[in-house]
């Protein structure tokens, strides 16, 4: 009898925690909760784990548009987790370096999908840069899709000018290399990835570059066959984000070979007898 009574009270208590969950599912689904907060997605945008909250005076992101001769990218800097490379990254384009320059290697290969730019002249000619960085990797933010991390050297602290998107989450770039070093993310894409997505699909070849004023070339083998150009870079206002977020956000992918439409003169209205 009282291992009856036991039974009975065992699958009364499994029966309560079994209505207990469907309830708490539920609950969650309509709420719009997520059922595992650091979950990534490989679908649209860059999601990343959760970080924890900054400060009240920390520095706000700030949104910058890159222009492509496939399209326009809006990007999301984190200023407040990444302030050595956002302000790196923020001086370069302010003077105009990445103006004219080439996504020069482009690798969509099984683990790895990566667009990289920010160091040849579409010509292939390797740019003067600045002083290298300091790697700030531990800031949080992941080599997730959707974000731009800094490229540089085997040692860890050799960023400068190069830099590259993540089309994959990629964890492997988060990890400790052989140096003790991953990959520094800066921030995210908030608008235009179909036109990154578009240009890693471009077919690539080797191409001598020249590393420098009268160094010899260098063969980069995963350079885009047809140009990916990055036209420009500028930093967009606080009060045009939103409207500029839409556009983007509507704006429908370039072919670069296309040929341009140029548009009809407008009619001259004939001139009126004084």
């Amino acid at each position: 009898m009282f291992m009856h009574r036991h039974l009975l009270r065992s699958v009364a208590q499994h029966s309560v925690a079994r209505i207990t969950l469907t309830v708490s599912l539920a609950l969650l689904a309509l709420s719009g909760a997520p059922l595992h907060a650091q979950s990534f997605s490989n679908k649209e945008g860059a999601t990343a784990p959760l970080l924890p909250e900054l400060p009240k005076d920390a520095a706000a992101p700030v949104v910058v548009l890159m222009t492509t001769n496939f399209g326009e990218i809006l990007l999301e800097l984190d200023a407040a987790r990444a302030p050595i490379t956002v302000r790196n990254f923020l001086a370069y384009a302010k003077a105009g370096f990445y103006n004219d320059t080439a996504f020069h290697r482009v690798l969509r290969n099984g683990p790895t999908a990566i667009v990289q730019g920010g160091g040849y002249s579409t010509a292939g000619a390797l740019k003067a840069t600045e002083t290298p960085i300091t790697n700030e990797w531990t800031n949080g933010l992941k080599n997730v899709r959707g974000t731009i991390a800094m490229a540089r050297q085997p040692d860890p602290n050799s960023a400068t000018s190069q830099f590259f998107f993540n089309l994959i989450d990629q964890p492997l770039y988060d990890a400790a290399d052989p140096r003790g070093s991953g990959y520094c993310v800066f921030g995210k894409v908030i608008a235009g990835l179909p036109v990154l997505d578009a240009i890693s699909m471009e077919k690539t070849g080797s191409r001598n570059a020249s590393p420098a004023a009268g160094a010899p070339p260098q063969a980069l083998s995963q350079w885009p066959v047809r140009d990916c150009i990055i036209e420009k870079i500028v930093v967009v206002s606080t009060s045009d984000v939103a409207a500029t977020t839409e556009r983007v956000k509507h704006t429908q992918v370039k072919d670069p070979s296309a040929p341009t439409v140029a548009k009809p003169a407008p009619a001259t209205p004939p001139l009126k007898a004084s």
